[in-house]
């Protein structure tokens, strides 16, 4: 999983189901100080990011947080989960559905805005062969309940050519779906063969819908 999870997840996702998190940008006095004992073991200063919660050099390495266990999902029926792990470490849930497993649905998650509505969508635009949409036209996209907000939907068809593919596959339709707050923001989408798409597209619906933060009971 990509190292940036760690630090910004669990706060991320609770703070996206949540109506508004205003308050996080409030300031708070400190009223209380504490002297740190000279007992205390010193921090590890040096090491990557990606480690500098977990101590890997230990002979008992600790166990890293496992990051798909903040979200909870219904996986639709004739669905199944892609075996192969994500290159790029972006992907939260990667699954696969049609005859030939030519159908493809993820959900991603990144920290605050990445990059824009604009951006992503005209980037998910790029990906299928279409021109960009003007600023005005992604205001006017429909919108979507998701994670207790609106959440942006599109529907676009064309040739789709994916990350890193040297050829784009025509024929080809995609549905996504983008929440975003100044703390993270969620992507789930789909892309597939059009007539494949649309008998799954009741099936994207239903699964958007049943993605929910798995917020441990206090």
């Amino acid at each position: 999983m990509n190292s940036l999870f760690p630090r910004f997840a669990a706060p991320a996702v609770i703070c996206l189901s949540l109506p508004s998190c205003d308050r996080l940008g409030e300031r708070e006095s400190i009223t209380e100080t504490r002297d740190v004992s000279s007992y205390a073991a010193k921090p590890n200063v040096d090491i990557p990011s990606a480690t500098r919660f977990f101590d890997d050099a230990k002979e008992e390495p600790q166990q890293r947080p496992n990051f798909r266990q903040l979200l909870t999902w219904t996986v639709p029926e004739g669905w199944t989960e892609f075996s192969k792990p994500d290159p790029m470490g972006m992907r939260l849930l990667d699954l696969r559905f049609g005859p030939n497993q030519e159908g493809e649905c993820y959900i991603s998650l990144m920290p605050g805005p990445a990059g824009g509505l604009e951006a992503n969508v005209n980037r998910w635009r790029t990906q299928m062969g279409q021109p960009a949409y003007t600023a005005d036209a992604i205001s006017k996209l429909p919108k979507k309940p998701f994670f207790n907000r609106d959440a942006t939907f599109v529907a676009f068809d064309g040739d789709f050519k994916a990350f890193g593919a040297e050829q784009a596959q025509t024929g080809y339709s995609m549905l996504g779906l983008i929440h975003s707050a100044e703390q993270a923001t969620i992507f789930v989408k789909l892309t597939g063969p059009k007539a494949l798409v649309e008998q799954n597209t009741a099936a994207f619906d239903s699964f958007c819908q049943s993605i929910k933060p798995n917020v441990p009971q206090q």
